[in-house]
């Protein structure tokens, strides 16, 4: 079972995460709750940090749309990691967390004019920009701010690749990024030299995400590596920065045979450098975007679990205290994920079962057709593993149900990050 690594254990018939017992955590916080391995964590940052320090002028973001709170950031910073941020609000809690704009690369395909003020305010002059709408608005705003904003521009290679057509952002068809056919991107990039107020640093690339396929990746280079040669027949410029983007895969379930980091960030970082040694032009500053990557292992969801429901000849639901609220994935994209009786472990998994959520939608489901203990009972505790991306940042107040609790567990000790949200939460915004 994938969850047997160094930071989710079974021991004595129960789930421990670093060293601490979920049957402490639920006591303590309560369910459903969100539960982050920091020692997970840290291990994926530290690994960011030492691969991409063997390359100059390097720099992984943080996607930190895969999971986002003050805590987080923290860490980002602490690690001297940069933040790919798609919104003000995003980038406000970089900045609180004390992140270096200068390592804050803003994103998205629709930025609002309240958002560029308040990133070109807040020094945040890396863009990631994505159509002409976005340079008009951006030349206008940075000329009155009498500020310089340094554009990488997304471009589209292309390609189809990602484990859902949900989540694919490569192909011809998209609504991210300049389209690469017909010179279109180059016409962008004509735009901002002719700008005073921008100014052209790179390129950026993104696939999808979940992506398996060692040879998506190559083929998105070699792409963008035709892309530098246009540019620099074209205006005779070398382009001085690659943004990669991201779309590293992890395993959800046994069956997943993710790539390893190494690899596929070797192969980018050899196209890349190859290409340029054979021109004689310097080697660009090079970024990727993992985000999955970093926190979805981490990741753990308890639940208590409430009614088991058998239909005869059918099937037998077993509902939980939380659902698409709090782990919307299976519903949107299919998604599928491993879990256990956490109070039961060790126990012999016999029962066929659905694990369902509370919400009022048939398609409320956590788990299709997984095998549990035969003696799970109402109480029992649930986990289900590899939540730590797109589960806390997904979800949602629907039927007015309170936010799940975050909890970060590291050496056999627990912290609340984020509390859970109250009944008078669910009204703060209310105007009587």
């Amino acid at each position: 079972m994938i969850i047997q690594t160094k930071y989710a254990q079974i021991k004595n018939n129960e789930l421990y995460i670093d060293d601490v017992r979920v049957s402490d955590l639920v006591k303590q916080y309560g369910t459903p709750l969100y539960v982050m391995s920091e020692g997970h964590l840290r291990d994926k940052l530290e690994e960011l940090q030492d691969f991409m320090n063997q390359y100059e002028k390097s720099l992984p973001l943080f996607a930190s749309k895969s999971f986002s709170c003050l805590a987080m950031y923290k860490l980002i910073k602490e690690y001297n990691i940069g933040i790919d941020c798609v919104s003000a609000g995003e980038m406000s809690i970089a900045l609180k967390a004390g992140v270096d704009p200068d390592k804050i690369y803003f994103h998205g395909n629709n930025k609002l004019p309240e958002e560029i003020n308040y990133a070109l305010n807040n020094n945040v002059y890396h863009f990631v920009a994505d159509n002409f709408y976005e340079l008009d608005l951006l030349e206008r705003i940075a000329s009155k701010l009498n500020k310089k904003v340094f554009i990488t521009l997304r471009v589209v290679p292309e390609i189809k690749a990602g484990a859902n057509e949900k989540i694919q952002t490569g192909m011809k068809d998209t609504k991210f990024g300049f389209p690469s056919s017909e010179g279109i991107y180059l016409k962008a990039i004509q735009q901002v030299l002719e700008s005073s107020s921008l100014v052209y640093e790179g390129l950026h690339a993104h696939i999808g995400s979940q992506v398996f396929d060692l040879n998506a990746y190559k083929e998105e280079m070699y792409k963008f590596m035709k892309f530098a040669d246009e540019i620099y027949q074209t205006f005779h410029i070398v382009t001085s920065k690659i943004n990669a983007g991201g779309g590293y895969g992890i395993a959800y379930t046994k069956k997943d045979k993710p790539l390893k980091f190494e690899v596929i960030t070797e192969a980018i970082m050899s196209i890349i450098y190859s290409h340029y040694d054979q021109r004689g032009w310097t080697h660009p500053s090079v970024m990727i975007e993992p985000g999955r990557y970093v926190t979805g292992n981490a990741g753990i969801t308890l639940y208590t679990i409430g009614s088991i429901k058998e239909i005869p000849g059918m099937k037998t639901y077993v509902a939980v205290d939380g659902g698409m609220t709090d782990h919307i994935r299976t519903a949107l994209y299919n998604a599928k994920y491993e879990g256990i009786i956490a109070n039961k472990a060790s126990e012999k998994k016999n029962k066929i079962v659905t694990i369902a959520g509370k919400c009022c939608e048939s398609g409320d489901i956590l788990i299709r057709d997984i095998k549990i203990p035969d003696s799970v009972e109402s109480g029992d505790l649930f986990a289900i593993f590899s939540t730590g991306a797109y589960h806390y940042t997904m979800s949602s107040n629907y039927n007015q149900l309170p936010k799940p609790a975050i909890v970060f567990t590291y050496k056999g000790q627990s912290r609340l990050v984020v509390r859970r949200q109250t009944f008078d939460d669910l009204i703060a915004l209310d105007i009587e």
